[in-house]
């Protein structure tokens, strides 16, 4: 009865508390097709899939594990497929370090910050060096420490005592801020910053066949380049990497990618990603998934594996929102994988009784590690009671407190995002110039992760509404092994011609929505109108996600792009079931009648799906697109980042080869209408 509400309010919301309202909320249950509530339906699918993959994957590494030659070549065949996933980096530019001030601390000194990781692109940090004895002067090992989402990043005090208690412990450690946080605030107008920032932020990142992983990514990277070329950095020796939450993300990526990181320690951030899924934070923001990771057989612990035998040590807390059983699980895998190379002492387990977050136990612990790595000293640390820290102003390497506002031509993840848009351009120009459209469509059905075939479409009818002027049957489309895909299709009960077009409209807030005024003026010139939800929309909308990732298809997505199938190809592909129904539809019934006469229509977020399901079907006729809200990924996404409800509309690496106005082209006179783009 819940999900029954929650539905009507979501197509009912422009007209509540009146007697229209309840007019319309009877004709919805009137026209729903499904009886029970569907608002788990694609979730619940695509969680199986999920599962199913994972099961794969742990028959892969039983195989593997069976000789040690075989798991070595697993485990470089995961780096690989890390390393195509993540995409090639930019070549290096100049750092242009500045050190911007020095603060004294009780064992350590801290010097504020800032270096470029591209040109005007800068990264404010705090590097905390040892000042234990004033004869000893280094090299000392080194330490990245990645701030978690924190929103004064690098400031936040128990990210301050941690690297305050590691530089007491002789260690130079550079804490440096994350994307979107601290001093690096991206969107100043969005909503809250870290994890909203970083999802939307990953939308345009997507599109170019970047990720927000791949940017966090290349803030390490020059972040470790800076701190190994500080003169108080013992050369001989690898660098450590630590972090917490969304720290121990970056620790986890960063960790398998870059060589000079030796021991590493990533905290509350470990476990086995479906868990992470079904747990209690659901999926998370942009900075912790990596597309296509399930697909490629990639869970958070293989991050540790791919690296093994480097020493690692995974931090859990017990009363963590990150599920401890998910964690102590998967990290057995480490322990087998790690005890087959005969190197069982350099993976560690650490659990404390403690909530999220880089906790006294935790800091503690981190330090015991690296000395135990870097001082043969594997001792246990104390934290001092009184050890110091600093308040934000305080530790600010810019003199406003962002580096937006230092630096006039500072340039932004956004910018940088629209600049490779822009750049590749030339890439989606010779895309089309060097394949035939047939070739470049079968690129484009693969990119989406759209089958080849669709195979066989079944349909049942569930009932029939007879009204003066026409008839609406309920029907349900589906194909063995997936979702089900309500429907309702429209005839005229007058004489209707049998070579007239029949029409498959889609409305992003569901079928049944413009059934007394859109789907009506269309049923006059058509023979039949059949309007469907596709999945996550009307009748299965999904439950949804947390507010703060700004678009209801976040977790839906984020699963999608996990088991390598975009949510936006799968939608795609519900079309294409409803064009395959509507054609044989018509064959079986009329004999005499033309099947290619179908007109598609697509209503504000289901203009992009109706286009590319129209060139990757040559039987579709027309197509007619309504108040579109995306008419370019370039100049509707990329260049707009703060735009809401988009998680749905994207695919990876698309401008690499192509852009929608692409596909308007393809369609020439086929497209009939574009009438006018809403805000």
């Amino acid at each position: 009865m819940i999900g029954l509400l929650v539905f009507l309010g979501y197509v009912c919301m422009p007209i509540a508390q009146s007697m229209d309202s309840q007019m319309i909320e009877d004709r919805d249950i009137k026209l729903r097709v499904l009886k029970e509530d569907h608002s788990q339906a694609l979730w619940n699918y695509l969680i199986d899939q999920s599962n199913k993959l994972d099961r794969k994957r742990a028959q892969r590494l039983a195989e593997a594990l069976k000789t040690k030659d075989e798991l070595q070549k697993y485990l470089r065949g995961l780096q690989d497929h890390y390393l195509q996933l993540l995409g090639p980096f930019p070549s290096k530019t100049p750092l242009r370090p500045q050190v911007k001030g020095e603060l004294i601390g009780d064992g350590f000194r801290v010097q504020k910050v800032l270096f470029e990781s591209w040109p005007n692109h800068h990264v404010s940090a705090l590097i905390y060096l040892p000042d234990l004895d004033p004869k000893q002067h280094g090299p000392w090992p080194g330490i990245l420490f990645a701030c978690g989402h924190s929103n004064n990043g690098k400031a936040y005090i128990s990210y301050q005592k941690a690297c305050a208690l590691l530089a007491q412990n002789g260690f130079v450690v550079l804490s440096y801020d994350p994307i979107s946080q601290g001093e690096r605030i991206q969107m100043p107008n969005a909503s809250r910053h870290g994890t909203t920032a970083h999802t939307l932020l990953n939308i345009g990142a997507r599109l170019v066949g970047r990720s927000v992983v791949w940017y966090q990514a290349w803030d390490g990277i020059r972040a470790l380049d800076y701190l190994t070329n500080r003169s108080e950095v013992d050369k001989n020796k690898s660098i450590g990497m630590t972090g917490t939450s969304g720290g121990g993300t970056q620790t986890t990526f960063l960790m398998a990618l870059d060589n000079r990181i030796g021991p590493a320690a990533p905290s509350c951030y470990t476990m086995q990603r479906t868990s992470k899924f079904c747990g209690h934070s659901g999926p998370a923001d942009g900075c912790q998934h990596l597309p296509f990771e399930g697909q490629y057989g990639i869970d958070h612990i293989d991050y540790t594996l791919m690296r093994a035998p480097k020493p690692t040590a995974i931090l859990a807390a017990t009363k963590d929102f990150f599920e401890i059983d998910s964690t102590r699980e998967t990290i057995q895998d480490a322990v087998a994988v790690y005890q087959k190379l005969d190197q069982k002492e350099r993976f560690h387990f650490f659990e404390a009784n403690a909530k999220h977050g880089m906790g006294l136990e935790h800091r503690k612990e981190v330090v015991r590690w690296f000395r135990h790595w870097f001082y043969k000293d594997s001792s246990q640390v104390s934290e001092p009671m009184n050890l110091s820290t600093f308040s934000e102003t305080e530790v600010q390497a810019t003199n406003t407190g962002q580096v937006s506002t230092d630096f006039p031509h500072q340039v932004s993840v956004a910018d940088l995002n629209l600049e490779e848009a822009k750049r590749l351009a030339e890439f989606r120009t010779t895309f089309w110039q060097n394949h035939s459209p047939e070739e470049c469509l079968n690129k484009i059905r693969n990119l989406i992760g759209l089958p080849f075939k669709i195979g066989t479409v079944e349909a049942k009818s569930i009932d029939v509404i007879k009204q003066k002027s026409k008839t609406i049957e309920k029907l349900v489309l589906k194909r063995p092994g997936n979702i089900l895909i309500p429907a309702l299709l429209f005839r005229k009960l007058t004489k209707h011609d049998r070579k007239g077009k029949s029409v498959i409209y889609l409305h992003h807030q569901g079928k049944h929505v413009e059934a007394n005024k859109e789907i009506e003026e269309l049923l006059e010139g058509a023979r039949l109108v059949l309007a469907i939800d596709v999945r996550g929309i009307g009748e299965i909308r999904d439950k949804g996600s947390n507010t703060k990732y700004h678009s209801h298809d976040h977790r839906i997505n984020t699963v999608s792009m996990h088991i390598g199938r975009s949510l936006f190809g799968q939608r795609v592909e519900d079309i294409l079931i409803a064009i395959k129904y509507l054609r044989l539809q018509i064959i079986d019934e009329e004999i005499n009648s033309d099947p290619s006469r179908i007109h598609l229509v697509g209503i504000e977020t289901m203009t992009p799906l109706v286009l590319h399901a129209a060139v990757l079907d040559d039987g579709v006729n027309t197509v007619e697109l309504r108040r579109p809200v995306v008419s370019s990924w370039v100049n509707d996404v990329v260049a707009k980042p703060l735009r809401k409800e988009m998680a749905g509309m994207v695919v990876p690496g698309a401008l690499k080869m192509y852009d929608l106005p692409d596909l308007m082209n393809l369609l020439g006179d086929r497209l009939t209408s574009t009438l006018p783009h809403i805000n």
